[in-house]
């Protein structure tokens, strides 16, 4: 059953959808997104909307990680770390789910 609660972990496999109850629009090189059930919003910065443009589409946690590993220069384990608590966070605010 989906949730817009993280798992304990989010592990590998763990797939990241966008919540169907979001809107979301670029400002700049930013995002701004609203739940329109509750109207909060919530906003990304460059990087951030990055991820989100890269969840159009759920994927997995590792395909998301492998793709930003692929365009940045940083360490795999840092750039896993990093996402995984904006993930954490995205869903808290119930942008994201995990299925």
């Amino acid at each position: 059953m989906p949730s817009n609660q993280p798992p304990a972990a989010i592990r590998d496999d763990t797939v990241i959808c966008r919540s169907t109850d979001v809107l979301s629009a670029g400002v700049g090189a930013e995002t701004v997104m609203m739940t329109v059930d509750t109207g909060y919003y919530y906003g990304l910065d460059d990087i951030g909307s990055e991820i989100w443009q890269r969840l159009e589409t759920p994927r997995k946690f590792s395909e998301l990680v492998d793709s930003l590993v692929a365009d940045y220069d940083a360490d795999r384990a840092v750039i896993a770390e990093d996402v995984r608590m904006l993930l954490t966070d995205m869903a808290a605010h119930g942008v994201l789910r995990f299925d």
